[in-house]
């Protein structure tokens, strides 16, 4: 191969193929339905970060046990039960599939259902958003419980209500103590995104098998330079992680 089809190589690994103009919906921003390659899979695995920190943050206040916590009536008890099952239930219903299946769950399902289309870009970010979202709400179900409950007792003297302590107090705490299981769970979902190819989503791995089916001469080669698009960015991730566990002190 020649170091120009090299770059040319490169170029599709890294951005995708041109989309053709059919495919463009044009109820979306181009911007995400323009891109392929490995800065699809950076671009879905960061929104679905995003997304999924906001999900796991709800689904860990729903499952949060409160033994301390001021009597309620029998509604405000039973709502809450039910929140704490529900959440509980999306957690281990997701956490027990395996991605490729959720991944074709939430790709083939919306039509059937709800006669919805929406663009892969969307659907692959809702996906990894709930399944990053099921991880993360353990590990912030963990941090809260290991938050000294005398720091309840310092806001509640300073004032400060319950949202108030969750949003000064806990949750800057938590922040704290899971930035290397967050750094993880990035890596996984980074990892994992993988899966879209199932679907002919034209993430890195999707992109790489055309580039094998139009030059099969050269599947070593392309093979190689897959391995290290995905390594790299995981190592580095991984080495933040080691950084962070070193680095920060603990709450």
């Amino acid at each position: 191969m020649t170091l120009q089809g090299l770059w040319d190589m490169l170029m599709v690994l890294l951005f995708g193929y041109p989309l053709s103009p059919e495919m463009v919906d044009p109820r979306f921003p181009m911007l995400v339905q323009g891109v392929g390659g490995l800065l699809l899979s950076v671009l879905v695995t960061a929104l679905s970060m995003v997304i999924g920190a906001g999900i796991g943050t709800i689904l860990a206040l729903c499952r949060r046990e409160r033994p301390g916590a001021v009597r309620r009536g029998r509604v405000a008890r039973l709502l809450a039960r039910a929140l704490r099952g529900t959440a509980k239930g999306i957690v281990i219903g997701v956490r027990g599939l395996p991605i490729m299946l959720l991944v074709l769950l939430v790709f083939y399902l919306p039509y059937p259902l709800a006669r919805l289309r929406l663009p892969s870009v969307v659907l692959a970010t809702a996906c990894f958003s709930l399944y990053a979202g099921v991880y993360l709400c353990e590990i912030i179900r963990a941090g809260l419980r290991s938050v000294d409950p005398q720091l309840h007792d310092v806001g509640r003297v300073l004032g400060l209500k319950g949202h108030q302590i969750l949003l000064r107090i806990e949750l800057p705490l938590v922040w704290r103590a899971m930035q290397p299981d967050l750094i993880n769970v990035a890596i996984t979902v980074f990892k994992d995104t993988s899966a879209l190819a199932v679907v002919a989503f034209p993430e890195l791995t999707y992109t790489a098998r055309q580039l094998l089916m139009a030059e099969p001469l050269n599947y070593g080669l392309v093979l190689l330079v897959v391995l290290a698009l995905y390594w790299l960015p995981a190592t580095l991730l991984s080495a933040l992680v080691l950084r962070r566990t070193t680095d920060c002190p603990r709450a």
